[in-house]
């Protein structure tokens, strides 16, 4: 029997990151699930148990250091490995500057760069040692365009975009892909307390398109890498 691989996704008790952990258990991968809301991640590993995988779940901030080690390092004695990790976890706090505060900036910059960093951290000497693995960091089309009320949200998907590119230079010659995907809107409950009009809700993006970008990424064969894939609605209205 083929050895399965064992992926981390991270922000999967709902939205994307569930929708990537559901697909990717679908193509024979142990599920390590990481987020907040132990109810939603309970759920979330009863259906990827049904599906014939392993699924374990850590709660907690992926910007704590410690928990992430301590995570991983546990993922790392039991299966040995880690063959992808999907940094997925985010957040948004859309608002014009003139009212944004630090503490705002912060609580994006400490999940959507900090815990990305933490992530990549703890799994890529396990890679490097490997000689193999992925990295997908879930990005924005906000991190190339900017828009109305985004300084914030978006200075962090630009760096996002930044770290992921150079982090791929620098560790392809381990055979790692590292690959960011940019999705544009997507009918998440990221997106409920917008001002997006619900009648557009059937022509945006759903969270199962993201998770088929991360599929095809992983299952290209080794020696090619999809670094970067812009995601768009086919037509928005």
């Amino acid at each position: 029997m083929t050895e399965r691989d064992v992926t981390i996704v991270t922000g999967s008790s709902r939205g994307i990151g569930k929708a990537i952990a559901l697909r990717l258990a679908d193509e024979n991968h142990n599920i390590m699930l990481f987020g907040r809301d132990v109810k939603a991640l309970e759920d979330v590993q009863k259906m990827i148990i049904q599906k014939g995988v392993e699924a374990e779940f850590f709660s907690g901030d992926a910007a704590d250091t410690k928990f992430v080690n301590q995570s991983v390092k546990k993922i790392i004695e039991k299966f040995g490995k880690v063959d992808h990790l999907i940094n997925n976890a985010g957040i948004g706090i859309i608002k014009k500057f003139v009212d944004s505060s630090l503490e705002d900036f912060r609580k994006q910059v400490d999940v959507n760069l900090f815990g990305v960093f933490n992530f990549t951290k703890a799994v890529i000497d396990n890679m490097i040692k490997r000689r193999k693995g992925s990295i997908i960091n879930i990005a924005s089309l906000a991190g190339k365009n900017s828009f109305l009320g985004g300084t914030m949200y978006s200075a962090t998907k630009h760096a996002l975009l930044g770290f992921t590119k150079s982090l791929m230079l620098e560790i392809r010659e381990f055979n790692i892909r590292v690959a960011s995907i940019c999705p544009g809107s997507v009918d998440t409950s990221f997106n409920s307390g917008g001002s997006m009009d619900p009648r557009s809700r059937g022509e945006i993006l759903k969270p199962e398109d993201v998770a088929e970008c991360a599929a095809a990424i992983i299952k290209l064969p080794p020696r090619a890498l999809m670094s970067e894939i812009d995601l768009r609605p086919t037509n928005p209205k």
